[in-house]
């Protein structure tokens, strides 16, 4: 047991140092460099070596005590901005899967609404476009050229946004609710209502893979918060180096989410697929053929009925 606690404590310190500390250290050090580079020597080398040079040679830093309270002091900034960095990371989740306040979610529904309705009037007037000129074409006797290879281009643009009205303040939350409206439509279940129940039912395998995935849509959140964070330095310091990494881990942050939560859909999807019908089965309800409409009202009534005693 302590050979056991011993490695699990391990590997939780090198898991910490990895996440938080690492990270934390190259943002201490953006904001050392940064406060004293500034503006007008952001990338003036002989400028920062003058300035490293000088903390070397400083008798307080060659000292013992000296060195371990520099030492310190690093280490508990670093290990505050990753601590930071995770908090921040959770609000930037939320951010991109939110669930209120209403205005803000309104809001951001009518904003994605109207993109989608102008790609989709987009596809519609080159459709309508399309026909009507392959009906004087036709009546001309002339060859039509094919305008499928535009309209197809737009559709993809289109489904790429949204396949329906958005209904969802963000494209992350929106591929969300399209898992959520499949299982309906091919179940009659409610995915947040079985979801508990299938994933205590899933092979170990399947829920490591969705656990990897989820791991990894929470490390782009953090990647998001470090880049605001380097933002933050950029303003205050006018370090402009800053700014740029920032974009870029922004940039990064995001699109590892939006990765994440692509996988993540699907993966969802196909484990209540696989797993729903051994559900039924576990919570006593006879299922010996396909998942059927009676069986997802029984399981409904279960699930409701333990709800409400709750």
């Amino acid at each position: 047991m302590n050979t056991f606690l011993q490695e699990l404590s391990k590997k939780a310190a090198e898991r910490w140092a990895s996440v938080l500390l690492g990270p934390g250290l190259l943002f201490v050090a953006c904001v050392l460099v940064g406060r004293h580079q500034g503006f007008t020597h952001a990338l003036d080398l002989a400028h920062l070596r003058a300035y490293v040079r000088s903390v070397v040679t400083d008798k307080a830093h060659q000292e013992p005590a000296g060195l371990v309270m520099a030492a310190a002091i690093v280490l508990f900034g670093a290990a505050v901005a990753g601590l930071a960095a995770s908090s921040t990371g959770g609000l930037v989740e939320r951010l991109w899967l939110p669930a209120g306040p209403d205005w803000y979610v309104n809001l951001l529904v009518r904003w994605r609404g109207r993109r989608w309705s102008r790609k989709e009037l987009a596809c519609r007037s080159v459709e309508a476009e399309a026909r009507q000129e392959l009906v004087r074409n036709r009546r001309r006797g002339i060859d039509t050229h094919s305008r499928s290879a535009e309209l197809r281009r737009l559709l993809a643009r289109r489904n790429a946004y949204s396949e329906r009205q958005p209904d969802q303040p963000t494209w992350m939350a929106q591929r969300m609710a399209g898992a959520t409206a499949r299982v309906e439509e091919r179940y009659r279940m409610d995915l947040a209502e079985i979801w508990p129940h299938v994933w205590s039912v899933a092979d170990s395998q399947v829920r490591d893979d969705i656990q990897g995935v989820r791991d990894g849509f929470t490390g782009a959140g953090r990647t998001t918060a470090w880049g605001g964070g380097l933002l933050g330095v950029a303003a205050i310091t006018f370090w402009w180096p800053a700014a740029a990494l920032a974009v870029i881990l922004l940039f990064t942050g995001h699109r590892r989410g939006r990765a994440a939560i692509d996988t993540l859909v699907p993966l969802i999807e196909s484990t209540v697929d696989l797993y729903l019908r051994d559900t039924a089965i576990r919570m006593g309800i006879a299922c010996p053929d396909a998942f059927s409409p009676a069986v997802a009202d029984r399981v409904t009534r279960i699930l409701r009925v333990r709800a409400s005693d709750a």
